[in-house]
């Protein structure tokens, strides 16, 4: 119910209301705006600015949308209680919409010129940053893991100019992550962060950046925000890259 394209045009505020609504849809219908807005640690005023980017006319309307959200839901089988499905589904709707697909189209252009390919990412990121590597190899293209955050690039910056990072992170705060990227900005090289907003650190220091907007979920320190989001990002641009190459390659013959 919240398109992609207004979703990441946020600032940071309006994004931790965004991630709130998204977890706690059910009860937000029933609270008013200034329940929202100390449970969410924002203003009223930051309620309304976010509603209206939404294209509500104020937090009543954006609260019946819910509400008329939810009862469709329902009519569909959905549970009532909150469920990782609810925002999944959010995603699947929004990674078919216009904006989205620009996105992809961009950045599966810039793999398919890069000469290589490298992703990177810690913790539960690191793993997917392997598969991902592995994916996208299969298109032809040489991809590999950096395993190592302490890795060093090259010295002449010109080496990396034909060259794209793939990096993961969810919080895209991960000091690592950010060394790495610190790193790779002294090149010629390309970033495409794949995070889960576009007002962290990573997505400020990136050339194009993949949002896919999941609640975060914690445990303690650990992160455990669904990474399905992520999986299928990086197959998709796995598959897209083939289509691409393969379109090219019918075009040649």
């Amino acid at each position: 119910m919240f398109p992609y394209d207004k979703v990441q045009a946020l600032n940071g505020l309006e994004t931790d209301v965004y991630a709130y609504i998204m977890k706690h849809r059910d009860a937000v219908e029933k609270m008013t705006i200034r329940e929202l807005a100390s449970e969410s640690h924002v203003s009223t005023t930051t309620i309304l600015r976010f509603a209206t980017k939404m294209g509500y006319a104020g937090f009543a309307e954006l609260k019946f949308s819910l509400k008329q959200d939810r009862l469709n839901q329902e009519h569909q089988g959905h549970p009532e209680q909150y469920d990782i499905t609810v925002p999944l589904a959010d995603f699947f709707r929004k990674v078919n919409s216009r904006d989205f697909t620009d996105l992809l189209d961009q950045a599966v252009k810039w793999l398919a010129a890069a000469n290589q390919i490298y992703t990177f990412g810690i913790g539960s990121s690191g793993y997917l940053a392997q598969y991902g590597a592995r994916f996208i190899a299969n298109t032809g293209k040489l991809t590999l893991p950096i395993v190592d955050p302490f890795q060093p690039l090259a010295d002449d910056p010109t080496i990396l100019k034909h060259t794209v990072f793939l990096i993961l992170s969810v919080s895209g705060e991960t000091k690592e992550v950010l060394d790495m990227v610190t790193q790779i900005r002294r090149t010629d090289a390309q970033i495409i962060a794949v995070t889960n907003r576009t007002n962290s650190t990573l997505a400020h220091l990136s050339n194009l950046v993949i949002a896919y907007y999941m609640p975060e979920i914690k445990n303690g320190s650990l992160n455990n925000t669904t990474q399905v989001p992520v999986v299928y990002l990086l197959e998709l641009l796995g598959h897209r890259l083939e289509k691409l190459r393969m379109g090219e390659e019918e075009k040649s013959e």
